[in-house]
């Protein structure tokens, strides 16, 4: 049993997650856990490493020479739209992503 799953009362077998708010596993602190299901940890996803951009959400069309915006909710993707720059395309994902994500939502740009 990890020690976030035991301090969260979460014992074994338990179907439910928990989640570091900041993304940080090591920090046990109880201000930054929660219990969640998977779909809400997923939405509190650090970018992957690999891509286009250095962006959450982004990435650049060759053909259309764009930086594309898109994001998924409930696995359906969304386009978010095409734009000349990284950033704009990149603050479309948080706009969109705080809509749907709610409480569970890592932007790209924190405020």
């Amino acid at each position: 049993l990890s020690m976030h799953r035991l301090l969260l009362g979460l014992s074994f077998g338990d179907k439910r997650k928990s989640d570091h708010i900041n993304g940080n596993g090591l920090d046990n602190q109880s201000q930054n856990l929660r219990i969640c299901n998977d779909t809400e940890n997923q939405r509190n996803r650090r970018k992957h490493l690999c891509g286009t951009s250095r962006y959450k959400g982004v990435h650049w069309d060759k053909s259309g020479r764009k930086w594309i915006g898109k994001i998924k909710n409930g696995g359906i993707p969304l386009y978010l739209g095409s734009f000349d720059s990284e950033i704009e395309a990149a603050k479309a994902y948080d706009k969109k992503a705080k809509e749907l994500f709610g409480k569970f939502v890592k932007t790209n740009f924190q405020v």
